[in-house]
């Protein structure tokens, strides 16, 4: 795979974006992997944070969702780690606990975005399309 000078990679002609969806609900976690794979996403899913920042490490995705209840580690630690290691990363964070309070702090540690559980999936299907192409 070629990369682009944009985000994603090119494999037999054809731009392909990556997302890494990091959530300790393993339901939700085939479900996202599932319609983003519908949509044309190569996607890496993980229920741990450390795992995710490791796979964030080694694939670069064009996109991270990140579930902010995590129990191994803190959704805003791995926020901040991911940020540490690429300033650029684009980051939607999800969290079904979610307060304004958490909403400002994740986009002052510098999430993208931030969307709240449950969600529409054509809803977010969008909100990660400008993510990645602002």
């Amino acid at each position: 795979m070629a990369e682009t000078e944009q985000s994603g990679a090119l494999y037999q002609g054809v731009l392909v974006h990556s997302v890494l969806v990091i959530d300790d609900d393993e339901l939700h976690l085939a479900l996202m992997q599932n319609i983003l794979q519908q949509e044309g996403y190569k996607v890496f899913t993980t229920a741990d944070g450390p795992q995710g920042i490791a796979i964030y490490k080694e694939h670069r995705p064009d996109i991270v969702l990140l579930d902010l209840g995590l129990p191994r580690m803190n959704g805003l630690e791995i926020l901040r780690r991911l940020r540490t290691i690429d300033e650029k990363a684009r980051i939607i964070v999800l969290t079904g606990h979610g307060s304004e309070e958490s909403a400002e702090l994740a986009l002052r540690y510098g999430a993208s975005d931030y969307v709240r559980k449950p969600f529409d999936c054509s809803s977010l299907i969008k909100r990660i399309k400008v993510v990645i192409y602002a």
